[in-house]
């Protein structure tokens, strides 16, 4: 009867612990979430190419994309180097401390309010993130803040694969200074590179990204 007893506090037992291990499994935490990666690093990421993107891709034009790329850096340095002059007259205007100086100041203050009231775009946040790149003065803005409207350096509506390597290739966003000319600016196989995820997200294969299409490449680099 003891030897009875005892095999059945034993079984009870052991039941118990399994069902507190099997309890503790249920509620063990998993760590089903995206690790949260940094937008200055969150290159995108693409995918295999469709019959048409392919064709599109090995139709681009690597030497015209090259060539305005590099002209792109170029326009961007002049922008950096008028933005620093730009600073250091505002800073001779508020010494001087003249009615005109300070009517210009408020001019600025109401354009950049115009901007920000704005604009609400595809970027999320795009105007504010243009005016926080322009306030850094001689230098470019960082990749999270390069928007759809600062890519899009002719004003066309529409991005290149030049315009969009600014922003997709993991190369310096500043350009060289004057005296350290690299032009061109890319290799081959930085071309190839953009050109790879760029035909990707060209959903409707006209060889240029749609801010909605940017946006996807965007969010791409966020979620891999």
């Amino acid at each position: 009867m003891k030897k009875l007893l005892m095999t059945t506090m034993v079984s009870a037992a052991a039941l118990g612990l399994a069902a507190c291990n099997s309890e503790d499994v249920e509620n063990t935490p998993v760590d089903d979430i995206d690790e949260i990666v940094d937008e200055d690093e969150a290159y995108p990421v693409g995918g295999e190419l469709s019959e048409d993107q392919q064709a599109n891709y090995d139709a681009m034009d690597r030497q015209a994309v090259s060539d305005e790329y590099d002209a792109n850096m170029a326009s961007m340095q002049s922008g950096r180097d008028s933005g620093a002059m730009s600073d250091s007259s505002m800073d001779g205007n508020a010494t001087s401390g003249s009615m005109s100086g300070s009517e210009s100041m408020e001019s600025d203050s109401m354009s950049e309010g115009d901007t920000m009231s704005g604009g609400t775009s595809m970027d999320g946040g795009d105007a504010m993130a243009g005016s926080s790149g322009s306030s850094q003065g001689n230098s470019m803005p960082t990749r999270s803040q390069m928007t759809f409207s600062y890519l899009d350096r002719n004003g066309d509506g529409q991005l290149s694969v030049a315009e969009y390597a600014i922003w997709a290739l993991p190369t310096n966003p500043n350009p060289p200074e004057p005296n350290d000319a690299l032009a061109p600016h890319l290799t081959q196989d930085q071309i190839n590179e953009a050109g790879q995820t760029f035909f990707y997200f060209d959903d409707d294969g006209d060889s240029y990204l749609s801010q909605e299409e940017f946006q996807d490449a965007r969010n791409s680099g966020r979620t891999a």
